[in-house]
């Protein structure tokens, strides 16, 4: 007859399984692609629609100013917000967080309407500063979400699924937007049925978030689980964010954050001054692809397992940075042809000129994409679990809205010198370079804690095997 001990002794030769595992039976609810389909829904209903609307240039207004004030006014208290989001996200839970976060879009949206409609400003302000706090937990959220929930190496793919997610808010948007506006072959404002298209489709941002699973429940194909690490009180929370923010590799970072998405606010005053409605309405519908195309590209590069991790973070970033310094230098080109020129050029879709200027708003968001894509890859790849994860992608978003910011405030004058907005996105992209390299020269490995669902569930075996061995005894 078999002893007690020896009963306890033949399942400790299999504790230790590797990673690659297969995992335990689960839902498929609770699975990593449907959690990444629910971020992408949300993606796709709220930012997406927002995106959308600033793709018709201004907002989809006649005039940038007021609209580019209220966008400053977003990013400010975006800013602000994100950066605490990610310590409360992870003390209230990502699922929480989303939703907070898809409730400020469509008031945003209405506040474009009412602007477009009767020129209701205070309107649109409050919409804006709304949107801007909520978004602050948005973006926190989701992207902790995305980078936090598939393995390190499926992030970069899951990466490039939430960038086409994103795209395609801006991509239908822009059809809707294109079919309503496709023979208004002038400058100025679009129609206001456009606007109430996308408020209604912002609206389901908010059930869809709630469809998201907490990360304890989320199991991987790998059979690792997502590790989440709460401090002990909000204080210490805080505190943890206040320490990564002072860390040497997060300031060395610091430029490059600011400056990924700095673009955005000049490439909205680009085409509202210089395109007709329907040529910004095929800007809003077609754009999009380039940054679909280029997020599968450096996925493609990013998730290469069979090359050195190091070596693949610098070809993807030499790559980005150069298309980036030669649209800058392009952007100089036209800027002081346009500035010439006795009356300002407007251009009509696949007419004289619409080429060269359009081919800058292409590829300005061709490169931005890559480049957010490949800042969420590095913060993740350093990132020890979901909890720093948060950590992370709340300052990396809350430092990127700072830039958007600035950004804005600097297209809200009706005279601003575009030169200025140009020379600021070629310097502080070139001032990243030497910083952000040098945090890639540091990178060896993925640093996240593995942890295999065989492993805790062997570990919960161990107290009541052991208990057996001693009452035998």
């Amino acid at each position: 007859m078999t002893s007690s001990t020896s009963d306890y002794a033949e399942p400790t030769a299999e504790v230790v399984e590797p990673a690659t595992s297969h995992p335990l039976k689960h839902s498929i609810f609770r699975s990593v692609p449907f959690q990444i389909a629910v971020a992408c829904g949300v993606s796709f209903t709220a930012p997406g629609m927002w995106d959308a609307l600033g793709g018709l240039g201004a907002g989809g207004a006649a005039e940038p100013y007021a609209v580019s004030a209220a966008n400053a006014l977003v990013y400010g208290l975006f800013a602000v917000v994100c950066v605490a989001a990610g310590a409360i996200n992870n003390r209230i839970g990502l699922p929480y967080g989303l939703a907070l976060g898809a409730i400020g879009y469509p008031l945003y949206g209405a506040g474009l309407y009412t602007n477009n409609v009767n020129a209701t400003t205070w309107f649109m302000l409050f919409g804006s500063a709304l949107c801007g706090i909520s978004a602050g937990f948005f973006w926190a959220a989701e992207a902790a979400i995305i980078i936090g929930y598939p393995s390190p190496k499926d992030r970069a793919f899951y990466l490039a699924v939430w960038q086409t997610a994103k795209a395609a808010g801006p991509i239908v948007g822009g059809a809707i937007n294109l079919g309503l506006n496709a023979q208004r072959s002038t400058a100025g404002s679009v129609g206001s049925a456009t606007y109430i298209v996308f408020i209604a489709i912002m609206c389901l941002g908010l059930p869809i978030a709630l469809c998201l699973s907490p990360a304890s429940k989320v199991w991987r194909k790998d059979g690792t689980l997502v590790v989440v690490r709460k401090e002990a009180t909000w204080r210490a929370e805080f505190r943890a964010v206040g320490q990564l923010l002072a860390s040497r590799r997060v300031l060395l970072l610091l430029p490059a954050f600011f400056i990924s998405y700095f673009y955005n606010g000049f490439v909205s005053t680009w085409l509202t001054k210089y395109f007709t409605v329907r040529a910004r309405a095929f800007s809003s519908f077609f754009t999009n692809f380039a940054g679909i195309f280029s997020s599968f590209l450096v996925a493609a590069l990013l998730d290469r397992q069979n090359i050195h991790i190091r070596t693949r973070g610098r070809i993807a970033f030499t790559a980005i940075v150069a298309i980036l310094i030669g649209t800058w230098i392009w952007a100089s080109v036209l800027q002081k042809r346009f500035y010439d020129e006795a009356t300002p050029p407007v251009f009509d879709w696949f007419k004289g000129g619409f080429g060269s200027a359009y081919a800058l708003v292409f590829f300005w968001t061709f490169a931005g994409q890559a480049f957010q894509q490949f800042l969420y890859w590095l913060i993740g790849q350093y990132a020890t679990d979901l909890s720093s994860l948060s950590h992370h992608t709340g300052i990396l978003r809350g430092v990127e809205a700072l830039g958007q910011t600035v950004a804005w405030a600097m297209q809200s004058e009706g005279n601003a010198n575009h030169f200025v907005s140009i020379g600021l996105n070629f310097g502080i992209t070139v001032l990243c370079i030497p910083f952000t390299w040098i945090v890639l020269s540091e990178l060896d490995h993925s640093h996240e804690v593995k942890v295999t669902e065989i492993e805790v569930a062997t570990e919960s075996e161990h107290p009541k095997q052991k208990d057996d061995t001693a009452a035998s005894v």
